[in-house]
């Protein structure tokens, strides 16, 4: 298992049965909570590993609640089972509470209270929008270099140079974003040693708190693709710093299936809401002929211009 999968229907193979008696009880006393809940929910992909059905899921506050009938979770095989669903439901950026049915039996009020407290809590220290930003790290570098030694001749007074930090948040700056968004950065093995200290890094901007991530990998492209269709369920608004047909399939398949109308002054225009792209521009990008050309787009050599201190009419 590289990556888990996101929340599905049931399986083909599942046959709906009734509510157990300590589920049933405690949805008696959701109230209004019940329009946020869901039950028959499964995570997991059957052609590679197991398949879990969880209780109930929160999707929008990324919260998954369990009850634990004594009959089916008292068992050290179970407990293991228990165990290792934990850790896979983490994995797929979910947080589990778990009652134990003499938990909901005592009181089934007072779990769902419980569950209330943790779902407004959750709800109210979140993001408006959750972002990502997917970095393919060798276009970056490719892209750096040649723009480097462009603005070198442009301007040959400066000393120019370039960083990744540096380069991140203009990135979103010219993406017009802000507030937090996580970074996702793919890269060959061959570049870990000088990316490592990035992993798991926390970096606050003037407009933004980033959090960054690494993934060295030979296959680094088709990894990048795989991560943002599996991970998918846990963000609103996609960014691909990249230009390859390799990602059109990939991206294509995390935003809306229709094409949304949008206006900038007086000007109304169609475009595929919900991601953004640094690419090159339409006389060489790769995206031509595809649904990508939809998306909403920046020159990349723009943010790594004014990454190199230049300002905006030195570009």
């Amino acid at each position: 298992m590289k990556y888990p999968g996101q929340p599905k229907a049931p399986p083909a193979w599942w046959r709906y049965r009734n509510p157990s008696f300590i589920e049933a009880e405690f949805e008696k006393e959701l109230g209004n909570l019940a329009d946020a809940i869901e039950s028959e929910k499964w995570f997991g992909d059957s052609q590679k590993h197991s398949r879990f059905r969880v209780d109930f899921l929160l999707k929008d506050a990324r919260l998954i609640v369990e009850l634990d009938g004594h009959a089916y979770h008292s068992t050290k095989e179970q407990l293991e089972k228990d165990a290792i669903r934990q850790r896979y439901l983490t994995r797929a950026g979910y947080s589990v509470v778990r009652f134990t049915g003499r938990e909901v039996n005592r009181s089934a009020a007072a779990c769902v209270a419980e569950v209330r407290e943790m779902y407004q809590e959750r709800i109210q220290r979140s993001p408006g929008k959750y972002r990502v930003m997917y970095i393919d790290y060798p276009f970056f570098c490719r892209e750096s270099l040649k723009a480097l030694a462009f603005y070198q001749q442009l301007h040959p007074d400066k000393d120019l140079e370039i960083s990744l930090e540096k380069f991140i948040p203009q990135a979103i700056e010219w993406l017009r974003e802000k507030s937090f968004i996580t970074v996702f950065l793919f890269h060959h093995p061959d570049d870990n040693e000088k990316l490592a200290h990035l992993d798991n890094s926390v970096q606050d901007y003037e407009k933004a708190e980033v959090r960054i991530n690494i993934f060295p990998s030979e296959l680094y492209a088709t990894e990048l693709g795989e991560h943002m269709r599996n991970y998918s369920h846990l963000f609103d608004e996609f960014y691909l710093v990249a230009d390859d047909p390799i990602y059109i399939a990939s991206l294509r398949s995390v935003l809306p299936e229709s094409y949304s109308k949008q206006n900038i002054g007086k000007w109304e225009f169609e475009c595929l809401a919900n991601g953004k792209l640094l690419r090159l521009g339409n006389d060489e990008t790769s995206f031509i002929g595809s649904d990508l050309v939809m998306v909403r787009w920046q020159d990349i050599w723009y943010a790594l211009g004014t990454a190199m201190g230049l300002r905006r009419f030195e570009l």
